[in-house]
């Protein structure tokens, strides 16, 4: 019986990752570089210092790190000040939710003053029994650890917790924290290794019909 829902936030809750692909794209640019719509589908779900490692193995000649970061970082701040739109579903599902009494937590690879940006025109961030982000674990996505610190924070069992993701390395980690995998894709399709395990939805919504 599932007693929490354990939500990812980018890509799921926030059509965050389309913007976070324009400014990595953006700032490779600046350095006369490209990052491929192929190759940026490595980084989704996935740390900063881990995607960020894999792009100096890509480019290891004449490639800028620190100015790359602060081209990014900058043009990802100017589109985000636009306002990042909430995913189609997710606040009746959130209120669907909530009516059955059942835990929520958000376990992202993002820190927490993004979480707290991207939740600052909502009322929803408060309502949310526990956040776990990027500062938490030193292992990220697909790792295990945040669904596995998140059900034991929240006092239920790995099978007692249902995880929503957009990426295959979410469900990654949460299949290897032994929890129900749903996935509703965003850039990515998913793996096929993954399918047999996995409950793959078009949108959040549909998620209302698997609660308990």
């Amino acid at each position: 019986m599932i007693q929490a829902v354990l939500f990812d936030m980018d890509g799921l809750i926030f059509d965050t990752e389309s913007v976070y692909k324009k400014s990595w794209q953006y700032a490779a640019r600046e350095q006369e570089l490209s990052i491929s719509d192929d190759f940026y589908q490595h980084f989704i779900g996935v740390q900063d210092p881990e995607c960020e490692r894999m792009l100096v193995e890509h480019f290891p000649n004449h490639f800028d790190l620190e100015r790359f970061r602060q081209v990014r970082d900058k043009h990802f701040s100017k589109l985000r000040a636009n306002g990042i739109a909430m995913k189609p579903g997710f606040a009746p599902l959130f209120t669907a939710i909530k009516e059955k009494g059942l835990a929520t937590a958000i376990v992202t690879s993002s820190h927490l003053p993004e979480v707290k940006h991207n939740f600052a025109a909502t009322s929803y961030l408060p309502k949310f029994d526990l956040v776990i982000t990027a500062e938490d674990v030193e292992r990220g996505k697909p790792h295990p650890d945040c669904y596995q610190m998140a059900y034991q924070r929240l006092g239920y069992k790995d099978k007692e917790c249902m995880v929503l993701e957009d990426s295959n390395n979410g469900i990654r980690s949460a299949l290897a924290a032994g929890c129900q995998a749903v996935m509703i894709p965003d850039l990515l399709p998913p793996s096929p290794e993954l399918v047999e395990r996995t409950t793959i939805l078009r949108s959040l919504d549909e998620v209302i019909s698997l609660l308990p």
